[in-house]
């Protein structure tokens, strides 16, 4: 194993902590979880249990675990995985803590840590997170496998700390290091929009036409996403493993026995994102609608842009997502509403 001084924390062993906790420890030995509650637990008791796609493949890998940053005597990295709803709360921790001297890395869907991250800290490096991870119970996760990481930083100060963080990163897992970081975190944006589909409407129907329903809805939220972000000044970013404007351009005029087919390969997956874990898994309180729908409404308006399909999945979002215990509505129900939504814009 490459020895290296510097520590490496880990805060936050939701899926993307660990999962990418777990490969870092691997190749690099200075890694250190920072965890709380029935993780810790299960970490120091058991290890932290990964497996890819099939728990079959499960792999038991020793994890150093921390409660607290001052547990370590030097902090040199810490990768922040908490979502943006919480990282004001863990930046505040942070500074308290070891102020301004760690390097941050701040691995949020969205731009909102372009805010919050630079109030506090001066050696932040952004990273826009192409990989698919879940977890099943306290300690155990599980991921569809290694797809890339893409670093980049607001300004070229910190390119040099950028290059170390990449280099300690492509040990362990595909990682690019670029200088169009706002144009891949709003190409990351526009597909994360799906999260919301997925968490708003039930699961259960999967006959053909309830899914084809589904996958019109997909299609138009996401090309209203492009419109937004193109307005706005920002270009494609091609990010491995996710569909291309261009492909959900040519996906809108598809017959519906190819999208219903081509749709259900990969459906599954879409409901293991963030969002549904949180709302329908877990039954959180708290969300990404407003850091990822909320932000892209929000400039839609500042553009004049009508943006029918998004509008209503973040309204129907809104509402339901406050409902105790939240439960998914119908395709037909959400249809409906942007039916009517278009015939008022």
């Amino acid at each position: 194993m490459q020895r290296e001084k510097l520590n490496i924390i880990i805060y936050g062993t939701g899926a993307i902590g660990a999962t990418l906790g777990g490969w870092l420890t691997k190749t690099y030995e200075n890694i250190y979880f920072l965890s709380r509650g029935e993780n810790l637990k299960a970490l120091k008791s058991n290890g932290l249990i990964l497996y890819e796609n099939d728990k079959k493949n499960s792999e038991v890998i020793p994890v150093n675990v921390i409660e607290d940053l001052n547990e370590i005597d030097s902090v040199n990295i810490i990768v922040i995985t908490v979502k943006n709803y919480d990282l004001e709360e863990v930046a505040k921790d942070i500074y308290e803590k070891i102020g301004d001297d760690a390097i941050i890395v701040g691995l949020q869907n969205g731009v909102e840590n372009q805010k919050i991250l630079p109030k506090y800290f001066s050696k932040v490096i952004y990273g826009v997170i192409v990989i698919s991870a879940w977890m099943d119970k306290p300690g155990v996760f599980g991921t569809r496998g290694k797809n890339q990481i893409i670093l980049g930083t607001l300004n070229e100060n910190n390119q040099q700390i950028s290059e170390k963080i990449t280099g300690i990163f492509n040990k362990s897992f595909p990682t690019i290091l670029t200088k169009n970081f706002q144009d891949a975190a709003h190409s990351k944006l526009i597909t994360n929009l799906g999260n919301s589909i997925f968490t708003l409407i039930d699961q259960e129907n999967q006959f053909d036409e309830a899914v084809f329903k589904l996958w019109k809805i997909f299609v138009n939220v996401f090309l209203e996403g492009v419109k937004i972000v193109e307005a706005a000044g920002y270009k494609e970013y091609k990010l491995k493993g996710l569909p291309t404007w261009d492909i959900m351009k040519f996906a809108l005029n598809l017959n519906k026995k190819v999208a219903v087919n081509n749709f259900k390969e990969g459906i599954q997956f879409y409901w293991l994102n963030s969002m549904t874990q949180d709302m329908l898994l877990r039954q959180k309180s708290m969300s990404e609608l407003e850091t990822l729908n909320g932000y892209l409404i929000s400039l839609a308006d500042q553009l004049g842009l009508s943006v029918p399909y998004n509008r209503t999945i973040y309204k129907l979002c809104k509402e339901n997502f406050s409902k105790t215990p939240y439960k998914p509505l119908n395709v037909e129900t959400v249809c409906t509403e942007i039916k009517n939504n278009m015939k008022l814009g």
